[in-house]
């Protein structure tokens, strides 16, 4: 029973012209420019020198970004040209003209062992 609901959509799907629907998945900033990756594997950019608010360009996704809280990395100035290594620090809102949104921050958090609060565990 549920395969004949679920085949008139992956019909759908797979019908010329028709795209399923793609989403970002993350957002990397280099200096200036900002780059974003959505699960389909297409990739959009933006120079955010200056401003801070726009829309991406050549991007098959229409969406306006908002990058909040831009910091440069203190490591962006490294000597032996390593500054585009480490990502500036902002928080950056993605929205659709429909009004659904995702939010990022850069660089991407490093995930914790979830083992509490304050709570160290030895080996042993």
């Amino acid at each position: 029973m549920r395969f004949m609901l679920i085949l008139p959509l992956a019909l759908a799907a797979c019908a010329t012209g028709t795209r399923a629907p793609s989403w970002p998945d993350k957002v990397h900033l280099t200096g200036t420019r900002m780059e974003v990756s959505f699960n389909d594997g297409t990739l959009c950019h933006a120079e955010i020198e200056g401003t801070f608010s726009g829309t991406l360009n050549d991007c098959p996704y229409p969406m306006s970004y908002e990058v909040t809280g831009y910091k440069p990395s203190y490591l962006a100035t490294a000597p032996g040209g390593l500054g585009d290594l480490f990502e500036p620090y902002a928080k950056v809102r993605l929205t659709t003209p429909t009004g659904m949104s995702w939010r990022f921050e850069t660089p991407q958090p490093i995930p914790t062992k979830d083992q509490g609060a304050g709570q160290l565990k030895l080996p042993g």
